[in-house]
């Protein structure tokens, strides 16, 4: 079984956690455990005293989560049929910021959103987005495990407005660095993890466990720290290959297509520009999961809670109608291997 999250730690990269050489940021960026611990210092430099952030309905509880740790709260805004932020129902709402965030590496467009709340402070969120450009005032990436490049622990936070530069070094000296038990215990997690996620491991056991889990629970401490020295080794060996695996991804992605559609198995299928999860839209998505489970591979209705969880954060039915819809229509189909 194939699963739909690539939760990987080669044996080269456990050499790279402990012995390789750590990445050096540029100008402007920053380190940091997780993507949303950038969103929540973002909003903190830009909104001191709190306000009113747009975020997609159709999202990980995370990143609502992040905007309430930063003081700030989250208004929710539909998504098109293309899973763009609906930027005609995000000019009819007052807002202070807004968390853009490309879903499955989409690329937003920003300039137009800019012209829709010219007046908002704009957080691009590139967790599915890496090989994105860095737009708006801030933007983060993840490179945790599951993500792509799917490394560990790990996120970036690009400043690209000069006046907010100075509060976010001040905020970042004064982040903690993992201590050295930290960094062993996030290894041995990255391991288990990856172990688990073993092709063969994953079909007879991982994923029958997981059928089991139980409710999230959406409201969670952010915990700001730096990016594990360990993690930062393995990124800067990861680097130059990435775009070669993006090129797979897209090659893969464009294979799930084809299929998909000769044989009328999907309405639809399409891919972000780094073609990190192929979306397939359909009425039937348990007989697609089906289709494909038979063929060794995982897919899933990704962030099929959405809008449960988005009711932990204030959200009213029907305030969204396309992403209600859209949670129950569209199978997500993993690309870093071929199928």
């Amino acid at each position: 079984m194939i699963p739909r999250l690539n939760i990987s730690f080669s044996q080269k990269n456990q050499r790279a956690f402990w012995f390789g050489d750590a990445y050096v940021p540029a100008q402007g960026e920053y380190l940091l455990n997780h993507a949303r611990s950038g969103i929540v210092m973002a909003l903190r430099t830009a909104l001191s005293k709190g306000g009113r952030v747009g975020v997609v309905a159709y999202n990980c509880h995370t990143v609502a989560n992040a905007v309430v740790e930063s003081g700030c709260t989250p208004i929710f805004v539909d998504v098109t049929e293309d899973l763009h932020m609906d930027v005609q129902y995000l000019a009819g709402l007052q807002l202070d910021a807004i968390v853009v965030t490309n879903l499955f590496g989409i690329h937003n467009d920003i300039a137009a959103i800019r012209a829709a709340q010219p007046n908002a402070i704009i957080i691009v969120d590139n967790a599915h987005g890496y090989g994105l450009p860095a737009e708006g005032d801030f933007t983060v990436y993840s490179i945790n495990q599951g993500k792509m490049p799917a490394l560990g622990a790990g996120g970036l936070l690009w400043v690209n407005s000069d006046q907010y530069q100075a509060s976010i070094q001040q905020q970042y000296a004064a982040l903690p660095s993992y201590s050295k038990s930290q960094e062993l215990k996030l290894f041995i997690t990255m391991l288990a993890k990856a172990w688990m996620h073993i092709p063969w491991i994953y079909g007879l056991i991982t994923r029958r466990m997981k059928t089991h889990r139980g409710k999230i629970a959406c409201r969670e401490a952010v915990v700001l720290r730096r990016m594990a020295q360990g993690v930062s080794r393995m990124y800067q060996l990861a680097l130059p290959a990435i775009a070669e695996l993006i090129q797979q991804q897209r090659a893969n992605a464009q294979q799930i297509e084809d299929t998909l559609m000769s044989k009328g198995l999907a309405d639809r299928v399409w891919y972000g520009d780094n073609a990190f999860m192929a979306i397939a839209r359909t009425k039937d998505t348990i007989g697609l999961s089906k289709y494909l489970a038979a063929r060794g591979v995982e897919s899933a209705t990704h962030f099929a809670r959405a809008i449960e969880w988005a009711k932990e954060f204030g959200y009213t039915e029907g305030q969204c109608p396309t992403a209600e819809r859209l949670t129950k229509e569209l199978l997500m189909i993993p690309t870093y291997r071929k199928i």
